[in-house]
């Protein structure tokens, strides 16, 4: 026995010392590739390159002058990569980095107190490893270099490189009349072993801790809005992070209930200084990103978000309903990702100075033009439910909303209650109605057809009014035409074809991008038949750019959106008019109506206050309304919201009966009937009117919060609209504004 185990132990200690041995061996080899790896690394550093990086700030003297125009100057520290941009009559300075004055006072610790002081940070992952997790780093994290350093005409460029991942971002700055301007050159971009996912550049431009409380950041959510300077006492950790005019649905996308975000924007305003930024090339693929004070670092700041890859659902089966997420080997690539800083001070650094920059940056971008013409009256927008679908016994019933006929009555009677200036909006005609998606001519024949709608229109416009024809071209749920889903629908990156649940439980293909500029294309003869003022884009086609892999049809967001404002500028030049339903902003060019403009934010915690930043910036110059006024959630709050915001009345009507929708695939609203809505609209148009229709062409120049629930809206040619909210009147210098109500104040008075 003793004999048995004695031979027991010396097996198992011989068995050790071999697994001691191997142990070793592999620990050696591990690190002479560790080492190999990292002299590899140290040999790619050019000779051109800087000290490796440590986490500091930059040192005051060490900036030199790199660019100056009559208003700026700008200062760079080539050792850091760091800048800083001077205003030289109030000496105002803009920093790339944290304010030095508070750095002794910075909360955070770990991997976020470097990044905030490095140039660059980036999030990266190991594409050749199912199991990687996407890492954040940033360059004076690792150690980094900053390589082929160089001075340009007005600013300065090099390569960040990354010496322990090895990626190399080269970037470029450049300082413009009234602002400075930030640049990734996607093409120089080198990835090495691992996939970019998405990087900051400057993530401290403008930042600011609370210490002064007369301050904010703009958020491009809803209309605009600011989330203001405070200590964050209830510690909330909360950000703001959307993509830049909305979610790809042929990627992943993270459910916040945010609305879509239409403007490449956002600011931050410290004091008698501010900023607006906007993204001006490649904004299709960013995120506009936001932390308050106290989310991440101690100060409040706001950057663009540069997206490179962004994961998407590999299906394993022929339904798409088993499989993973993953990244592609490919990234999004822009010419560049651009940034520029307006840079604002003094008397004029408020969000409606933003505002105003960014109306003068759409005004060069697009070609935009003050409104000509404009009628005596201001437009009403009547949106006409023709028809839709519901559940049958043993098929889809048709439930008619509104004839041709009876959308004559219903002009009509608009006119007689005072309305004037209809823009009629003509939805669900297509045949079988609002729910039937694809080859939408000819109009249904119960609705009155193709000749009936041509009856309807003369005689709108012969009232003075317009006529446009509400189209959705992103999906196709008919039998009729050439659309096969096969061929024609659209994909993500895994050839999965994307469908959209309709509220019946059917699925239906959302369609290729390509293919429906083809269909807009096809059906201008049928729109220009029927003499219409113009189409209503409700879906897709001015809102919705999604990346398409189908072979067929295969297309990137960017080219997306070029064919966008293609098929909207083709459009218009051979029907009149365009006009999309909750537009983004892209679409500008060729839109001389943006319907239902957002007007409230999506109700984040660390959201203080809801701005009219978008309407500051088109009024005058694009038509707009806000939520149609029989749908509103507090109907005569945001009655009173319209006319702070200067837009238009929208009321959807149908000549049936209230009710008759309810159980509609799609139009399920119940209280439609005109009937019992023309009195009370004729009501709120007559004071919107009397507020508004002198000001059409005018730009909104200022717009302020006088006292808790009291707005002022101010146009270039002096009137005065003050808005109050509250239960009780409130006193305007001598002018009393009743409660719940709102006065006009003209130029003089």
């Amino acid at each position: 026995m003793i004999q048995k185990y004695g031979t027991t132990i010396a097996g198992a200690v011989a068995t050790l010392l071999v697994l001691g041995v191997l142990v070793w061996f592999i620990q050696s080899e591990v690190g002479s590739e560790t080492s190999k790896l990292n002299n590899a690394i140290a040999s790619e550093i050019s000779t051109d390159a800087s000290a490796q990086l440590e986490p500091r700030l930059p040192v005051e003297t060490d900036f030199v002058l790199a660019g100056e125009t009559d208003n700026l100057k700008l200062w760079a520290d080539q050792s850091t990569g760091h800048f800083k941009v001077e205003q030289k009559e109030s000496g105002y300075i803009w920093r790339s980095y944290p304010d030095p004055a508070y750095w002794d006072t910075e909360t955070s610790t770990g991997l976020w107190h470097s990044n905030l002081l490095s140039p660059v940070i980036i999030e990266y992952i190991d594409a050749t490893n199912s199991k990687s997790q996407a890492k954040l780093t940033n360059l004076m994290e690792e150690k980094g270099v900053i390589e082929q350093y160089e001075w340009i005409s007005d600013g300065f460029r090099g390569v960040y490189h990354f010496v322990n991942s090895g990626f190399k971002i080269p970037f470029e700055v450049v300082l413009g009349e009234d602002y400075v301007e930030t640049k990734v050159i996607d093409s120089g971009i080198e990835e090495g072993t691992y996939s970019l996912l998405n990087l900051k550049l400057y993530s401290q431009f403008g930042a600011q801790p609370s210490i002064n409380e007369d301050g904010y950041i703009f958020i491009p959510d809803g209309p605009g809005a600011l989330i203001k300077f405070d200590k964050n006492k209830n510690q909330d950790k909360s950000i703001y992070r959307e993509m830049v005019y909305g979610s790809d649905l042929s990627f992943y996308n993270e459910a916040t209930n945010r609305q879509a975000v239409s403007m490449p924007v956002f600011g931050i305003k410290s004091g008698e200084q501010s900023f607006l930024a906007v993204l001006t090339e490649g904004e299709q693929y960013a995120k506009i990103f936001a932390a308050p004070a106290n989310a991440l670092g101690q100060s409040n700041w706001a950057t663009g978000e540069w997206q490179y890859r962004i994961k998407f659902f590999q299906s394993t089966d022929r339904d798409g309903n088993q499989g993973f997420f993953t990244y592609s080997n490919e990234r999004f690539e822009a010419p560049s990702r651009t940034t520029r800083y307006y840079l604002l001070s003094g008397e004029q650094n408020e969000y409606a100075d933003m505002a105003t920059t960014y109306r003068n940056y759409l005004i060069e971008t697009y070609d935009l033009h003050k409104q000509q013409n404009v009628s005596d009256n201001i437009p009403f927008y009547a949106d006409l439910v023709g028809a839709d679908l519901q559940e049958g016994l043993l098929w889809d019933d048709y439930i008619t909303g509104t004839t041709t006929d009876e959308a004559i009555k219903i002009v009509d009677k608009l006119y007689e209650s005072g309305i004037q200036n209809v823009i009629g909006i003509y939805n669900g005609w297509q045949r079988w109605g609002y729910s039937s998606y694809g080859e939408l001519f000819p109009v249904d024949k119960r609705l009155g057809g193709n000749e009936g709608m041509q009856k309807f229109t003369a005689h709108t416009q012969g009232l003075g009014g317009k006529v446009f024809l509400a189209a959705n071209y992103a999906l196709y749920s008919s039998n009729r035409g050439n659309f096969w889903s096969l061929n024609d629908g659209l994909r993500n990156m895994a050839g999965t074809l994307l469908k959209y649940e309709a509220n019946n439980g059917d699925e239906i293909p959302y369609v290729s991008p390509r293919y429906a500029f083809k269909e807009v294309a096809e059906d201008v003869v049928d729109y220009t038949s029927i003499g219409v003022d113009g189409v209503m884009f409700t879906g897709g086609i001015g809102n919705a750019p999604h990346t398409d892999f189908n072979t067929n049809n295969k297309a990137s967001r960017a080219e997306v959106i070029i064919g966008q404002q293609d098929t909207l500028a083709s459009l218009t030049s051979e029907i009149g008019e365009s006009a999309v339903d909750e537009a983004a902003f892209y679409s500008l060019a060729s839109v001389s109506h943006i319907h239902r403009l957002a007007d409230d934010y999506s109700y984040d915690i660390f959201v203080d206050e809801t701005i009219p930043f978008a309407q500051m910036a088109l009024h005058g110059l694009v038509k707009y309304t806000s939520e149609w006024g029989n749908m509103r959630n507090e109907y005569h709050n945001e009655f009173l919201r319209s006319v702070e915001y200067g837009a238009y009345p929208a009321y959807i009507f149908s000549a049936a009966p209230s009710g008759a929708f309810k159980k509609a695939y799609s139009i399920w609203h119940y209280s439609l009937n005109e009937e019992a809505w023309i009195d009370s609209a004729a009501e709120q148009y007559k004071r919107m009117n009397e507020a508004l229709k002198d000001v059409q062409d005018q730009f909104i120049v200022h717009h302020q919060t006088l006292s808790e629930g009291v707005k002022l809206t101010e146009y270039e040619n002096g009137k005065r609209i003050i808005v109050n909210y509250n239960a009780e009147s409130y006193a305007y210098h001598n002018i009393v504004v009743p409660a719940q109500d709102f006065v006009v104040v003209k130029e003089g008075n």
